[in-house]
């Protein structure tokens, strides 16, 4: 079963720190360890919390006074993965005022498109070589460069949380431009790719794991149209596309759309049998939450 095995490697894959590299005996990093704590966390099970307790420490530990986090210890660069780290920490009430402080941070976090693109768009936008909207503003991977539509999606996910304790009404806006930002990338035919839906008039086509994260950002919208657009778009792309990661972030979203995720569900458990998504941390700890109540974790 996914759900033993997966809990099991995480077990093991823990490093004496307390952190969860990308892999077995790599480096703590905050986007694994974030996501190995929400999975453990799901299983409810008292014997692990020795383990979720240490993870925690080391998120909270590698907090910068600012609210963000770097990567890994190895980099002093405020990341992207500062979304995943307060969504875990959010998760807990007991520190529940670290999770206030990275949502500070990351509401104060823009992506960038220059000074010169954007003057340009205003001017001829249809001259434009991608089609995009430079004036709405999502996250970047890192401050101060362009918005993508990932680390979009985690901020969103992480601040629409914790967004019922944020009295300000920045919050609400910044969300709301977050979004629309994610709507201005939608491709052709729904979904969405990494950060555009076109280059010089050429449609691009959306990626499946992508599509499945912008969706969960997006749930309170699940009417739109541009969502039920992409969500047939979703359903499609998973004929042909298996990958851990794919399903993973595809079952999660089917779940929170009220759709059966149940066949892809045992893709899942088919896939992980025969390759143990090689032994990555974060697809192994995204099929765990996927797998069972995990979902609730990405409920907004």
């Amino acid at each position: 079963m996914v759900t033993d095995t997966a809990v099991q490697f995480l077990l093991e894959a823990q490093n004496p720190d307390g952190g969860w590299g990308a892999e077995k005996g790599k480096q703590s990093n905050t986007e694994a360890t974030s996501i190995a704590i929400l999975a453990l966390s799901a299983i409810r099970d008292a014997s692990l919390e020795e383990k979720i307790n240490r993870g925690l420490t080391w998120l909270i530990n590698r907090q910068k006074p600012d609210g963000s986090w770097p990567l890994r210890d190895s980099s002093r660069e405020s990341s992207w993965a500062s979304a995943l780290a307060t969504l875990s920490l959010a998760h807990f009430a007991s520190h529940r005022q670290k999770a206030f402080l990275g949502a500070t941070w990351l509401l104060r976090q823009e992506g960038k498109f220059g000074f010169l693109a954007s003057l340009f768009y205003r001017l001829a936008p249809q001259k434009t070589a991608v089609k995009l909207n430079p004036l709405l503003k999502g996250w970047p991977w890192t401050t101060g460069t362009f918005s993508w539509v990932e680390p979009t999606a985690y901020s969103l996910i992480a601040l629409k949380k914790i967004k019922p304790y944020l009295k300000d009404k920045q919050a609400h806006d910044r969300i709301r431009q977050g979004e629309l930002m994610i709507y201005d990338r939608i491709c052709a035919e729904g979904g969405w790719n990494y950060g555009n839906s076109e280059v010089l008039e050429d449609n691009l086509w959306p990626y499946p794991d992508i599509t499945a994260l912008a969706l969960i950002a997006l749930q309170d919208h699940r009417e739109a149209e541009a969502n039920q657009l992409s969500l047939k778009s979703l359903k499609k792309m998973l004929a042909e596309n298996h990958s851990g990661l794919t399903l993973s972030w595809s079952v999660i979203c089917l779940s929170l759309y009220g759709e059966d995720p149940s066949p892809w569900r045992k893709s899942l458990a088919k896939n992980y049998e025969k390759t143990a998504f090689l032994g990555e941390t974060k697809t192994i700890a995204l099929a765990l939450l996927a797998a069972g109540d995990g979902v609730e974790v990405f409920r907004v």
